[in-house]
């Protein structure tokens, strides 16, 4: 995917504490994929991260012309364990980049994987994004589901695994 020729463009908060959004846009005329991970790491404006390759990846096979990433958690952490320890991990205005993300979008994808990998005082942040979504309109898809009903994060995945509708669990 490093040959792939694409703008790159990311909303940091003013303090540079939190990615809002990351935008890969490919051109063309497909259709735009906002995409929810679990909190953003080291892909920025300049440089791609081992996800965000594969999301890439992903995206072009879809023939999307934009890819929009946005975080439950708006706290740049390389390591999710650390958002433990921040006084906000969510951001002040993560709610609403959220919902601009899907409502720019045409396809809208959860994949932010099991909750066990987050600090147990995190694991409900998840309820509160499905309201975001609600009310955005969203027809939230993924690449199928963990064994707790969230939705699968892209990394080890095949880029055969195909989307379905996600439904979030009781």
């Amino acid at each position: 995917m490093s040959d792939l020729l694409m703008t790159r463009r990311v909303v940091f908060s003013d303090c540079g504490l939190y990615r809002y959004l990351l935008e890969h846009d490919f051109g063309g005329r497909g259709p735009v994929i906002s995409i929810g991970m679990v909190n953003p790491s080291l892909a920025d404006g300049a440089k791609n991260d081992k996800t965000m390759t594969k999301v890439d990846g992903f995206a072009v096979r879809l023939g999307a012309s934009k890819v929009v990433v946005w975080n439950p958690f708006a706290r740049i952490a390389k390591d999710v364990r650390d958002l433990r320890h921040m006084a906000d991990p969510i951001g002040p205005e993560n709610d609403a980049y959220i919902a601009r993300a899907i409502q720019g979008a045409d396809i809208h994808i959860l994949a932010w994987g099991p909750l066990s990998k987050l600090p147990r005082p995190l694991r409900g942040r998840w309820r509160s994004i499905v309201g975001v979504l609600a009310a955005a309109g969203a027809k939230p898809m993924c690449w199928g589901t963990a064994k707790d009903g969230q939705p699968r994060h892209p990394l080890m995945l095949a880029y055969a695994t195909s989307l379905v509708p996600w439904e979030a669990p009781r």
